[in-house]
């Protein structure tokens, strides 16, 4: 293998490997370097290494095809647009990108470095050398899964891309530990005739950048908007109180969401204000018992007490400082246990307080009701007509209800009258008197 001109290099990221066969792989890194050389810039080398510390700069931000992650370049003096397609030096080389953010201005710093700029806009030729490469990706990507099938590594093709116009295929594959592929690499390159990259990224890199839907429906963050992924652990999850259940947890990359450090900080600080679960407390009432649960976002919790009682109490009735007596014990076992969860213990203390509070409803109240009372001449005219109109609604609401209640009345005592005439307590009908008569006769 030494007498073969190859380089092994390793990255953070993965294992980076390169293997130059023949002399056109040079050739193809010269004609890189040339392209970046004589490239119009907008800013040189130079002036990005003559930037003072403080000094405002304007940067904008190049997203790459297969990368979630967006990079800042100088905005130069070109008037660029959001969405359109430039020609820049991404993290793997010369690419194709798009604008993703409006021009920004910051002050410059050692940790803004390196400073790249945007080499061109891109142009009909450079998308149309892009569109000819969609060949050789899916021939990459064939022989490489027939190859890995034959050597029968343990790695699992994510997929590949050609950048630097065709001089280069990037192959990003998952595996479970470190994997020997230097003959995979040479099969390829034989192949190929070109530079070939074989990168190991995890799972959430593979989620980022191929993009899916997510649980919610919608793109999922790692790949539309999240620059640093993949710090959601089971703690958070624990301290949600969520169902550790992979089916519930998990995105669709098999790890835990990232979504669930959104809301871990409010959790975190709702928690300090209530108990822990499983312990021994002494509520402001008197009250004494074990926590079995907490309602976090309710800011509640449900305590067992010492007389066999499971109630549900507001934050406002606990306090850390107050300690149990050392001679209190709670049972071991009860022989009935009440359930009384429906009501609140100490909640309506609390809306008792904001009634009487008078700055209980926040600034805000406050700024409306001092508002209030410096209303206008247009405000009061508009308040006494709507005022108006509000009393002549009412009035009409109460004579159409007086008159139903009439209606109502006169239909009961006619109803009443027909039904005493048909049981014949008013005697008997002068009809029948008639008839009576005429039988008599």
């Amino acid at each position: 293998m030494r007498g073969k001109r190859y380089s092994l290099k390793r990255k953070k990221s993965g294992i980076l490997s390169h293997m130059n066969l023949n002399e056109n792989s040079e050739n193809a890194q010269i004609e890189i370097n040339n392209e970046l050389e004589n490239a119009p810039e907008t800013e040189s080398d130079a002036e990005v290494s003559a930037l003072k510390e403080g000094e405002e700069i304007t940067l904008v931000r190049v997203r790459f095809p297969g990368n979630s992650r967006s990079f800042p370049f100088l905005y130069g003096k070109r008037h660029l647009l959001y969405g359109q397609k430039v020609v820049a030096m991404s993290d793997r080389g010369v690419d194709i990108g798009y604008i993703n953010s409006i021009p920004y201005q910051v002050y410059f710093h050692k940790g803004l470095l390196p400073l790249r700029s945007i080499i061109k806009v891109a142009t009909l030729e450079d998308f149309t050398k892009q569109k000819t490469h969609h060949a050789l990706m899916q021939k990459a990507q064939a022989l490489c899964v027939d190859q890995i099938e034959k050597l029968r590594l343990e790695m699992v093709l994510t997929h590949v891309e050609v950048i630097e116009f065709g001089k280069k295929i990037v192959i990003y594959f998952n595996a479970p530990e470190r994997v020997d592929f230097r003959e995979l690499v040479r099969r390829l390159v034989q192949d190929l005739k070109v530079r070939v990259e074989l990168r190991q990224i995890s799972l959430r890199d593979r989620a980022a950048a191929i993009g899916a839907v997510g649980a919610c429906g919608l793109q999922t963050c790692c790949s539309s908007f999240l620059k640093n992924y993949g710090n959601a652990s089971i703690r958070m999850a624990k301290n949600q109180n969520l169902a550790l259940i992979p089916t519930k947890i998990n995105g669709v990359c098999g790890q835990i969401k990232c979504c669930i450090k959104y809301e871990d900080d409010v959790y975190t600080e709702k928690r300090k204000i209530l108990p822990q679960e499983g312990s021994f407390i002494q509520t402001a009432n008197g009250d004494r018992g074990k926590i079995l649960n907490l309602q976090i976002l309710n800011e509640r919790f449900e305590m067992l007490t010492d007389r066999g009682e499971r109630r549900v109490y507001h934050r406002s009735q606990y306090n850390h400082e107050t300690a149990l007596p050392e001679t209190w014990t709670f049972p071991q076992q009860f022989e009935h246990i009440l359930n009384e969860t429906k009501t609140i213990i100490g909640l309506a203390v609390v809306k008792t307080e904001a009634v009487n509070d008078p700055h209980a409803n926040g600034p805000e109240f406050d700024d409306l009701l001092e508002n209030d009372q410096d209303l206008s001449d247009e405000d009061e005219d508009d308040l006494a007509d709507v005022n108006k109109m509000t009393a002549e609604l009412e009035n009409i609401g109460r004579n159409t209800k007086y008159r139903e209640n009439n209606r109502s009345d006169s239909q009961d005592s006619s109803s009443e009258f027909k039904k005493q005439n048909q049981k014949g307590d008013n005697g008997p009908r002068p009809q029948q008197k008639n008839n009576n008569y005429q039988k008599r006769r």
